[in-house]
């Protein structure tokens, strides 16, 4: 199945708005369910908007310095709430899951492109 651009930005969207509300209204967690789950949760939100994101930009080091921003911003505006707070290993968590995506996405475009070579025959590899 193909998306449009314009459907693929809005369902990115709706990941930004979602990892918004879910880090900045008062939500109660359940504890104890998986040591360190909310690192790994912030981990991987971040991870995936910015993964689905750079598959839509031109300019990826535009997408990561926005998401890593995002993460700081969020992290500041939960410090003004009476009921989220300021957390440093929150904010390495959503770095962390910057990079990786990064990473991914760098490797899976290299993936891509050797896939694409074209053989001495002048046939693509793999075909």
């Amino acid at each position: 199945m193909v998306i449009s651009n314009r459907m693929a930005l809005l369902i990115g969207w709706m990941m930004v708005v979602t990892v918004f509300l879910l880090s900045l209204l008062p939500l109660s967690s359940p504890v104890g369910i998986v040591q360190g789950g909310d690192k790994l949760g912030h981990l991987l939100a971040y991870f995936g908007m910015t993964y689905w994101f750079l598959h839509l930009s031109m300019y990826p080091w535009r997408v990561l310095v926005l998401f890593l921003l995002m993460g700081a911003a969020i992290e500041v505006l939960q410090s003004l709430t009476d009921y989220r707070y300021f957390e440093w290993a929150d904010l390495l968590a959503n770095g962390i899951g910057v990079l990786v995506a990064y990473v991914v996405f760098v490797w899976a475009k290299l993936q891509l492109k050797f896939i694409s070579i074209k053989s001495p025959g002048g046939n693509d590899l793999g075909t």
